[in-house]
């Protein structure tokens, strides 16, 4: 139950972060129409906040689909048992760090909401808004980490090697 969530949690996140990276496009394609009919139109801000949604959004999808970038090359060369202590270890240490930084941005997310903070842009927009894309992304990016370690623990192949099998296919 607990593997299809957080995998049905990942993909709707990867949907999300395609919907901003097509925000990004209309939002220069609107930029460039604009310049031509001699109106300015300011999108870099809004492209940011886009940028970073989708860079986050889309951590966890990754992941689970085997888009990352890996380094296998000492865990491809030795036995099965050893590649799996390797590949638990890879998985903790990934845990720590994605659990500390989505503790702290979560956190300093609702510091700004409490604090009302707004961006210094010409838009103005409350600054958790964006922030909070990017706390949720590194929150399922954690909860998908968590779901691969327990796959990992219990002897089965992580979906991050299996799905990265089948990309070259």
């Amino acid at each position: 139950m607990l593997r299809k969530t957080v995998t049905l949690l990942s993909n709707a996140c990867g949907v999300l972060a395609a919907v901003f990276l097509a925000g990004i496009a209309v939002a220069t394609l609107l930029q460039i129409v604009a310049r031509q009919l001699g109106r300015a139109v300011e999108t870099t801000e809004l492209s940011g906040f886009f940028l970073a949604a989708s860079t986050f959004l889309g951590l966890a999808y990754t992941l689970i689909h085997g888009g990352h970038v890996r380094v296998s090359l000492v865990s491809q060369f030795v036995a099965p048992g050893v590649r799996r202590a390797v590949e638990l270890w890879c998985c903790a240490v990934a845990i720590g760090i994605t659990g500390y930084m989505a503790w702290q941005v979560t956190r300093f997310t609702h510091e700004t909401f409490s604090f009302g903070d707004l961006s210094p842009g010409m838009l103005a927009v409350p600054l958790w808004i964006p922030q909070s894309a990017v706390a949720f992304g590194l929150v399922v990016l954690f909860l998908a980490l968590v779901e691969q370690a327990v796959i990992v623990l219990s002897g089965e192949k992580p979906d991050y090697l299996t799905n990265a099998d089948s990309v070259g296919e």
